[in-house]
């Protein structure tokens, strides 16, 4: 399952990288897209939207500080 979110608050592509490295290890898979301000999370089927975003929160805020991820409407 796909869960699509915002995420703001990066300082340049360079640093959206790392992030998504990251993420990527905590994930089944993760794409970020600097440009558009985007995060696709690739995660099991019954996962739970909420705690996707939580968890993807966590791991941004031990990398950097003012990032900030939401569920896509």
């Amino acid at each position: 399952m796909k869960v699509r979110c915002d995420i703001t608050g990066l300082d340049c592509a360079h640093c959206a990288t790392k992030l998504e490295k990251m993420l990527k290890n905590n994930f089944l898979d993760a794409n970020l897209n600097y440009a558009l301000g985007s995060l696709v999370l690739d995660v099991l089927e019954n996962a739970d939207e909420d705690e996707v975003v939580a968890k993807a929160q966590a791991v941004a805020n031990d990398f950097e500080d003012g990032i900030e991820i939401s569920l896509r409407d």
